[in-house]
């Protein structure tokens, strides 16, 4: 071999033992970043033995309380009402109460009237306990009139208006006055009641609320429930659960209460429309929360995915409240504190954390095998590189000797 053709090759040979190195360093640095995620695996595992979730309970099965993972609709369905008797709300930190698109929508509908509200949430409801198969047109009835006349004289008595009677049983044979109802649209709870005293001295005279209290109010919209039950001719009361069946009682009560409650502290739910929510406080849009997409803190809104909803109690975001009957509102509440809510482990969560576990130990152990098997190869190489370099050094070096012998 010549000699510019042996520095060639020497030249060659260094640039692979370079590029060996290199290799081999950059391997090397896999390993540990390999290492050093086996640990991170192994902390996340550890992490997610202790996942838990939250459960409200539903009821009793063979002596034993049975519970039921939490959502805001199983948090609020009439299941839980009617088995624990129990009425929770959520509320932001503001005190607005989180409701459905639905609930917000009847709420907005019905402008101020409880009955009509009822009417138009869950199953359709009124606070009328007469007998929805009795209406005026199918015939008078004394004890009908008889009932929605102590009703109003109730009502009337609380506000201190009697129109001039003496009588302290206004509930009688002689009634002073008597009621009419005037539908307005043909929707439960969008018409008025009406009254006549002394035949002529006011007639049809729409009957408005006068009261200052809630339970001068509660009078009023009972009174006139009763009287749209039995005089209105559109209003089919048969199709509606009023309270003549006592069973629905519980929901009708539900359905109040959060009535009065989203009156005076206000509500609001989560829509898809842009143009609902820009001059209206009470509509939340996020097309992304409310579709469903996925990020890392959240994979909907609190309404519709189970895990928004907890994250969101956890975090205090959302805060728990539950009817009070001694109290007559609703008070405040908590995860730790109320009775009824429980934290369990997430068996769930734990087996799939325990998939992923073995999972990315199987793909870490596969690379470090495969780097090991990389290693050991660009030794080989190395070794071999370093032998033809030592012995085309060689060759160069006595090439050297021999050229100063000759010239010497």
């Amino acid at each position: 071999m010549g000699m510019a053709a042996s520095q060639a090759r020497l030249l060659s040979i260094t640039a692979r033992l370079s590029d060996n190195e290199q290799s081999g360093q950059a391997l090397s640095y896999a390993k540990e970043r390999l290492a050093d995620r086996s640990d991170q695996v192994t902390d996340e595992y550890n992490a997610a033995l202790s996942a838990t979730k939250l459960q409200i309970m539903t009821g009793y099965a063979n002596g034993e309380a049975s519970y039921t993972d939490i959502s805001f609709a199983m948090l609020t369905s009439s299941e839980v009402v009617e088995s624990l008797g129990k009425q929770y709300i959520v509320t932001d930190t503001k005190g607005r109460v989180l409701v459905t698109y639905d609930v917000a929508k009847a709420f907005e509908n019905a402008k101020g009237s409880l009955n009509a509200f009822l009417a138009a949430v869950g199953e359709g409801y009124s606070l009328s306990d007469i007998d929805p198969s009795k209406k005026a047109n199918d015939g008078a009835s004394a004890e009908m009139e008889d009932k929605i006349h102590e009703a109003w004289d109730v009502y009337f008595n609380s506000i201190g208006k009697t129109f001039g009677s003496d009588d302290d049983d206004e509930v009688s044979d002689n009634h002073l006055w008597t009621f009419d109802y005037v539908d307005n649209g043909t929707e439960i709870g969008n018409g008025y009641a009406t009254i006549t005293v002394g035949g002529t001295t006011i007639t049809n005279q729409p009957i408005n609320f006068e009261g200052t209290n809630d339970e001068q109010l509660e009078l009023y919209n009972y009174a006139l429930a009763v009287t749209e039950s039995y005089y209105s001719d559109s209003h089919d009361f048969e199709t509606i659960n009023t309270q003549y069946n006592k069973g629905n009682s519980s929901m009708t009560d539900y359905y109040s209460n959060l009535y009065y409650k989203m009156l005076s502290s206000g509500y609001y739910t989560y829509t898809d429309k842009p143009a609902e929510a820009q001059d209206n406080d009470h509509y939340v849009y996020d097309y992304n929360l409310y579709k469903g997409a996925s990020s890392s803190t959240t994979n909907g809104t609190p309404l519709e995915d189970p895990n928004t909803f907890e994250e969101y109690l956890r975090s205090g975001e959302l805060v728990l409240q539950t009817y009070s009957l001694t109290e007559g509102k609703f008070v405040s509440t908590s995860i730790s504190e109320d009775t009824c809510i429980q934290e369990v482990e997430d068996e769930t969560q734990i087996a799939i954390a325990q998939a992923n576990y073995e999972n990315d130990l199987k793909q870490i152990e596969r690379l470090d095998s495969r780097y090991d098997l990389q290693i050991k190869q660009l030794d080989t190489e190395h070794n071999t590189l370093q032998t033809e370099y030592e012995s085309v050094k060689n060759v160069i070096t006595k090439n050297v000797e021999n050229s100063f012998q000759t010239f010497g």
